[in-house]
């Protein structure tokens, strides 16, 4: 069994963040949430260089904007999550902008392996700066598909080892609705999300990736018809991070070594199983068969 040091300084909440793989916590007030806000306002037409129903400050490819927006969302949000956090450590802040538009929607997706998730956490701190449901984009996640099974990530694609019943996961999630200010704090490797903006304005929030203080920040790469024994390892830090290209490969100084690994695959009662909804799963299944013939 994995051992792994806590990340939140509440017991409650970290045990609701291994069981569910996220939490939501009051995290911003109101003048934080205006000063982000006007932050971004004051950067929005450089934002909107990217041609995208949802992206975000690192879409943008602009170094100058994308360290500018890093540093302002840390100094808002680190000093709030060391009320919350303990031994940890912020890595990367940026806006995501997701436009009013049908077609809008996140897929089913996990994020990116960042640390050695037998040792350490990594998780986003996605934050509200207004009002979020599910007209204009709420998150919505998976509860407990953090420790179905431990499986590496890679950039740009990896075979997830849902696939087999991506279609069924929608049906098994929570939707988290947020008043701005609130945050919900997410392992990475929780499946997850994002209903459409169709409200009339764009819907923004404000991310930052945080992990275990003593973690080191890893990316892996794959590429495209590449072997599986020719996974490539990275060591990250914040120049590194962002000069990454959409879907690229990082840069070669931050290359470590290759490794290989063989991506595993689950049947949904394996996975119904492994997340505590067997049971729950196997008594809607009796029911059902108890109201058709009770008709």
């Amino acid at each position: 069994m994995r051992v792994v040091s806590p990340i939140f300084k509440n017991e409650s909440l970290q045990t609701l963040f291994e069981k569910n793989g996220f939490v939501k916590v009051p995290l911003l007030n109101l003048q934080q949430v205006n000063e982000l806000n006007d932050f971004f306002a004051a950067h929005k037409e450089l934002h909107a260089t990217v041609d995208n129903l949802h992206h975000t400050t690192t879409d943008t490819q602009n170094p100058e904007l994308i360290l500018s927006v890093d540093a302002k969302i840390k100094s808002v949000f680190l000093p709030e999550l060391e009320k919350v956090l303990v031994d940890f450590k912020g890595l990367a802040g940026c806006f995501h902008i997701k436009e009013s538009g049908i077609g809008s929607e996140t897929g089913i997706h996990q994020d990116p392996t960042f640390v050695d998730e037998n040792n350490f956490f990594s998780a986003n701190v996605w934050v509200a700066l207004q009002d979020i449901d599910k007209t204009n984009g709420n998150l919505f996640f998976v509860s407990g598909s953090n420790r179905a099974i431990t499986s590496l990530r890679v950039t740009p694609a990896f075979p997830s080892y849902y696939e087999s019943f991506q279609q069924a996961l929608p049906e098994m999630a929570t939707h988290v609705s947020l008043k701005k200010g609130e945050a919900v704090i997410f392992n990475n490797a929780t499946i997850h999300a994002a209903t459409e903006n169709l409200s009339s304005d764009s819907r923004l929030a404000a991310t930052l990736l945080v992990c275990s203080a003593s973690a080191q920040w890893l990316l892996y790469y794959q590429e495209k018809g590449a072997a599986n024994d020719k996974i490539e390892k990275y060591h990250l830090d914040v120049d590194t991070f962002f000069s990454i290209a959409n879907n690229g490969r990082p840069d070669k100084k931050a290359f470590k070594e290759f490794i290989a690994y063989e991506y595993p695959q689950l049947t949904k009662e394996e996975f119904l199983s492994l997340t505590g909804r067997k049971k729950n799963y196997l008594q809607r299944i009796t029911d059902v068969f108890r109201m058709k013939s009770a008709v």
